[in-house]
């Protein structure tokens, strides 16, 4: 006998929570096994570059957010205090909609 329930959206959305809650203590323990020297060296190497291809990033203004665009694979990088600003905003939903639209258009050959 098969159990066929589907799981409820408040059960997707407890099981993402707690899987990104545990990449982010995986990832706050490698950081602190990392010397500043090494944390450094990743910086120096990867920074400014997309996690997708590796191409050098271009960064943008939208609605008051700074994204890093890569023009190779249309990938985006928020970093926190845009994340921030985009979630303190007094209409998030503006800022959120003025970025979904930029990436429309950027992405459009």
């Amino acid at each position: 006998m098969t159990n066929d329930r589907k799981a409820s959206k408040t059960e997707d959305e407890y099981f993402a929570r707690e899987d990104a809650e545990r990449i982010r203590k995986l990832h706050a323990e490698e950081m602190a096994r990392l010397s500043a020297g090494q944390r450094e060296a990743l910086k120096q190497q990867h920074g400014g570059r997309c996690a997708n291809c590796g191409a050098l990033m271009v960064p943008e203004q939208i609605s008051g957010a700074r994204i890093l665009h890569c023009p190779n694979c249309g990938g985006a990088f928020l970093d926190r205090t845009s994340w921030e600003f985009m979630h303190s905003h007094a209409e998030p939903h503006s800022v959120m909609g003025a970025v979904l639209n930029w990436f429309k258009s950027a992405n459009k050959p």
